[in-house]
């Protein structure tokens, strides 16, 4: 009689560990990227063959880092303001003068640059526009107009100016003065500098009205 009483209080635990042994922990294939291990008495992230069996509790940290990464995913990212071009509206901040038929800038229009090297560097993009008299032939005059475009890049590159440049020329057009005089014609031989995009400056919508 004693015996059966002490029946319940024995199988009991075996019942017991025989259900805990029959319920499954996912395999580590199964639990995403990183997984977490209790290693050395810590929990830490580990992979592949590293990692110890996995346990509820390291499994439940792997959902806690999965949840936060995919929140964070989902964060709209804030794109880069856009640099508005500059137009043939916009007045040039600079105009390079070039001798006739030559694609190195006067005397003049040298020291030009060197006061437009500090002053460009401000600023995130450089449009340059060559430009040519009316003297010869369009292919010629478009080919002066882009070498004098060029030597302006260049000479802004070589001083370390860091800035997006672009580059557009066409000869035999867009006068300043369409007079046929020689003082026109000196006038017409010219770089044209527009700057956009001043470094630091607020976007429009941001700024106090």
């Amino acid at each position: 009689m004693a015996l059966l009483r002490t029946w319940p209080v024995v199988l009991l635990p075996i019942a017991l560990l025989y259900a805990c042994a029959g319920t499954l922990l996912p395999t580590r294939s199964a639990v995403a990227s990183p997984d977490i291990g209790w290693i050395d008495r810590q929990f830490r992230i580990c992979g592949g063959n590293d990692c110890p069996a996995p346990t509820r509790k390291t499994l439940a940290l792997v959902d806690v880092l999965r949840a936060r990464q995919e929140a964070h995913s989902t964060l709209p990212e804030t794109p880069p303001a856009a640099i508005s071009p500059a137009t043939e509206a916009d007045a040039p901040v600079a105009l390079i003068r070039f001798p006739f038929a030559r694609s190195r800038p006067t005397a003049e229009g040298r020291q030009r640059l060197k006061r437009l090297t500090k002053i460009a560097r401000q600023y995130q993009r450089i449009e340059l526009t060559g430009r040519t008299d009316g003297v010869g032939g369009k292919a010629p005059n478009d080919r002066l107009a882009r070498q004098r475009a060029d030597y302006v890049r260049s000479w802004l590159l070589g001083r370390g100016v860091e800035s997006e440049i672009t580059v557009r020329a066409e000869g035999r057009c867009c006068y300043l003065d369409p007079a046929l005089t020689e003082a026109a014609r000196a006038s017409n031989r010219r770089v044209e500098v527009r700057l956009a995009g001043r470094r630091g400056a607020k976007p429009k919508h941001m700024r106090a009205h």
